[in-house]
């Protein structure tokens, strides 16, 4: 329901707020029904497995051996990580997840994050690279006796975006690739780059990968392929960062980018 703006200005900010309000609540249900929509759809799965597996053993159908244990384990660990990855994306769409923000040397997260990574790059035979530039808006580190770039955000939940952007690469980037971390700083806001040259996405796959539990391989298992919920993660913490992300690519085969745009 929404009600027409007009009459004195006490009026027409009461009918503002109103709209507002109206408007908050809308989209709250809307969050709220598409949100169990996609929890019954992806817990569906797992829970029929656990299901089928445990009836199969109290039936005496066969053991539970090791492997067994093992598989059920495993539909646990997704199903638990599935409801954290769902409890942040619920918080940072309805614009209630707690960020601490502080001054944070970018180059330096990037620096960590990478060498997080790099175990796992070794293993897929992908060379990550670091070209962020040391960026001129900067503040002398008096300690080090070194300039470095410092940009207000959540520290840990930049490392999340990095840590998301970066292992989405490396699943989509074959053997003897590469990913590329690069950066920019304009007036007001600072571009972060995350760069490949792995599968590519399709122009009707650029508008939903940050869907949630949208996977451009539909061929990868949810154990393989995640939650689906990673680039959704990503894009709500940046926007509640007050910034932006966008995917380009120039088709099949040709990498993919991911930028992040951030105010300064």
């Amino acid at each position: 329901m929404r009600v027409t703006v007009r009459g004195s200005q006490e009026m027409m900010e009461l009918a503002e707020t109103f709209n507002k309000m109206a408007a908050d609540l809308q989209r709250a249900e809307t969050l709220r029904h598409n949100l169990m929509a996609d929890v019954s759809h992806e817990l569906r799965t797992p829970l029929t497995v656990l299901e089928g597996n445990l009836r199969a053993a109290l039936d005496h159908i066969y053991a539970l051996d090791e492997a067994e244990i093992a598989n059920l384990y495993g539909q646990t660990r997704h199903l638990i990580r599935l409801v954290n990855d769902l409890r942040e994306l619920t918080l940072a769409e309805s614009h209630r997840l707690p960020l601490e923000k502080q001054p944070t040397d970018l180059n330096a997260l990037v620096t960590e994050t990478l060498q997080a990574l790099e175990p796992l790059a070794v293993e897929s035979e992908v060379c990550l690279i670091d070209q962020l530039p040391p960026l001129p808006k900067v503040t002398v580190d008096t300690i080090r006796m070194r300039q470095v770039l410092l940009v207000t955000v959540d520290t840990i939940r930049m490392r999340q975006v990095l840590f998301n952007l970066l292992t989405n690469a490396l699943r989509h980037t074959p053997p003897d690739g590469k990913i590329t971390v690069l950066g920019t700083l304009q007036e007001h806001e600072m571009k972060l780059i995350i760069q490949d040259n792995g599968d590519g996405l399709e122009s009707e796959q650029l508008l939903a990968v940050f869907d949630r539990f949208y996977r451009t391989d539909k061929s990868r298992s949810r154990e393989t392929g995640g939650t689906g919920l990673g680039l959704a993660i990503v894009k709500a913490i940046i926007e509640a960062h007050g910034g932006q992300i966008e995917a380009k690519s120039a088709g099949k085969g040709q990498g993919s980018q991911f930028i992040v745009t951030l105010p300064c």
